[in-house]
């Protein structure tokens, strides 16, 4: 098979990515200016830019086999990241339907609400697993370098805002946002690692 022929199967991940963008902050201002009250209603809208998800993590994960061996680790990672997304998503919609303000704790009620927390901690294995499966040495500093970049920014952010919070002189921020920006430091490093090397190390 022809290096053009090979090309010309790789399958679109940016367009899709940019659709669950669009249609993540769609569903957002709609729900924003409709007042919706019914959670129900409500979950099942922000569940529409899964869609575009899904379809994206799928494209990326074919891609990944086209380079074979050498693309296997990647493969492995976007599909752990997949299925730990959809178990994030499913825990977070059902711990919003099953546990109602003011209701009372329970063991029950604990469990359900500490499962979308342990889907995230599974983003973290999955990003761990893939650095070991990296045979590519040049690869693994880079997945290295742009995990470090994100810890420090996300800690750094987050010891300056708890301070200022702590002080009174700013808002409180549930905890959970600051995993989120961990992620954003994975991008960020990403670019870092595209400035000074020239590539992010992608497969895909």
């Amino acid at each position: 098979m022809t290096d053009s022929l090979k090309e010309a199967q790789k399958r679109p991940v940016i367009f899709w990515f940019l659709l669950f963008f669009v249609a993540l902050g769609a569903m957002a201002l709609i729900l924003d200016r409709s007042n919706i009250e019914d959670p129900l209603i409500a979950n099942a809208m922000m569940l529409v830019p899964m869609i575009f998800l899904v379809k994206a993590g799928l494209n990326a994960m074919h891609n990944a086999g086209r380079h074979g061996e050498r693309g296997s680790p990647q493969r492995n990672y976007l599909t752990r990241m997949l299925v730990l997304s959809l178990a994030y998503v499913g825990s977070l919609f059902a711990a919003t339907e099953l546990i109602g303000e003011g209701d009372p704790i329970t063991p029950v009620s604990i469990a359900i609400a500490i499962i979308p927390g342990i889907a995230v901690v599974g983003y973290f294995w999955a990003m761990g697993r893939y650095i070991v499966e990296l045979k590519d040495e040049f690869l693994r500093m880079l997945m290295v370098r742009q995990s470090l970049i994100a810890t420090g920014l996300a800690f750094s952010a987050a010891s300056v805002w708890g301070f200022l919070e702590s002080f009174g002189q700013a808002p409180h921020i549930e905890a959970y946002w600051w995993p989120i920006l961990w992620f954003f430091g994975i991008g960020v490093g990403a670019v870092v690692n595209k400035l000074t090397y020239g590539t992010t190390g992608e497969t895909c």
